[in-house]
């Protein structure tokens, strides 16, 4: 078990007046009790509940009624300063391993989203089938979290081997086993494990995984965080990832599914909304114009030949094809590795390629049925997984290589 220099005198005391715990919920984004409407139906469950939040909330009182128990915790420095696009995790850890929780259930996302039943949803793989790490799988949108489904899930398929619909979740359920592994200390670097990719450390551990399909939408960045930004963000951290996990990932050849828990959760198709591909076109020819310098530092000439075909199309034929897009992925992760330039000018300039594929996929999919949907995002998983030879290619020879 880690120190436990962050908890204050008040919770360290907790454990003789409150016993152990079932399951940890823990709550980083807890900001008043009136958040917690759901709480009084977490009896009906059948575990013991213990709920953990920052010290920042005045306490709250169990209601004795067999309802869960409240456990304020002190935020570590660490935690003040974590993205809030990404997740706090560490202090309720050690919520979690001072009770003898069977499960930790981590809630990053606001917390007047949870029910009992999504709770019951994340928890019951943990606590029923020895599942290590329980990622949920949000309702499916056509044009909802692209991101994720253009570069981040169908990379870490390819390259990790596991087929996981949202990698990068912040709202997961640990087993007390993979808790355990989080809360030590890397071996190599002697530093707290990354919490920033907790899928990748749980591929790599060999944990078991699941997804729980949940029914809500995929979490929405801060409406102030503009798209550059959140692409330079997210995207720099599974750059980074791929460089920190590097022996790991050379070697899976294939990838398999993990097993999901729960019906599909499909968005009706009236509640999608419409997409202007032509403001996003316009930004890629203004990119293609004046980011030309910065893209050559990543994209090999055949790549830019491609890219002049694609700026004398008009928007209602709009299409990148998959395999350019994957290698432009792929080419960017190998030309963050190697520093050429500022990362974040690297990854900023990214921005108007990226939309271009959203333009593309817009274009493909404005009157497509859900089949089609899957269909368009499943080649694409596919072409990440047929240029990964690609990109192991120009990882280990980038001065060999250069089509």
């Amino acid at each position: 078990m880690p120190e436990t220099g962050n908890l204050t005198q008040e919770t360290t005391e907790q454990p003789e007046t409150i016993g152990t715990a079932d399951v940890v919920i823990g709550l980083p984004g807890l900001q008043t009790s009136d958040d917690l409407h759901w709480a009084t139906q977490l009896a009906g469950i059948g575990q013991r509940v213990l709920i953990a939040y920052p010290n920042t909330v005045p306490r709250l009182s169990s209601d004795g009624m067999g309802g869960p128990h409240y456990w304020r915790y002190e935020v570590s420095s660490g935690d003040r300063l974590h993205s809030p696009l990404y997740g706090s995790f560490q202090d309720i850890f050690q919520v979690s391993q001072r009770a003898s929780a069977k499960c930790c259930c981590v809630w990053n996302t606001d917390p007047r989203a949870l029910s009992v039943e999504i709770i019951e949803k994340l928890i019951t793989p943990a606590l029923t089938q020895e599942f290590d790490l329980v990622v949920p799988r949000y309702q499916e949108m056509k044009f909802g979290a692209l991101i994720n489904s253009s570069i981040i899930c169908p990379a870490v398929r390819a390259i990790y081997g596991k087929r996981i619909s949202f990698p990068m979740a912040i709202d997961l359920c640990f087993s007390a086993k993979f808790v355990d592994r989080l809360s030590q200390v890397d071996p190599k670097s002697q530093r707290p494990r990354s919490q920033q990719w907790i899928a990748s450390e749980a591929i790599s551990g060999a944990f078991n995984i699941c997804e729980a399909n949940l029914p809500m939408d995929p979490p929405r960045p801060p409406e102030s965080t503009d798209v550059s930004t959140i692409l330079a963000l997210v995207v720099g951290r599974l750059f980074q990832d791929l460089e920190r996990n590097a022996i790991f990932w050379q070697r899976p050849v294939s990838s398999q599914a993990v097993p999901v828990f729960g019906e599909r959760i499909r968005r009706e198709p009236s509640d999608e909304v419409t997409v202007d591909v032509q403001p996003m076109i316009e930004t890629f020819h203004l990119g293609y114009k004046n980011l030309r310098e910065i893209w050559s530092v990543a994209l090999p000439p055949g790549t830019f030949l491609e890219l002049k075909r694609l700026t004398t199309l008009p928007a209602t034929a709009f299409r990148m094809p998959d395999d350019l897009w994957v290698r432009i992925v792929y080419d960017f992760a190998l030309a963050h590795r190697q520093r050429a330039i500022n990362r974040e000018h690297l990854l900023k300039a990214m921005t108007p390629l990226y939309l271009a594929w959203v333009a593309s996929h817009a274009v493909e999919l404005k009157d497509a049925t859900p089949t089609s949907f899957d269909s368009s995002l499943e080649r694409l998983a596919v072409a990440y997984e047929k240029q990964k030879p690609y990109l192991l290619s120009r990882w280990r020879w980038p001065d060999r290589f250069n089509p």
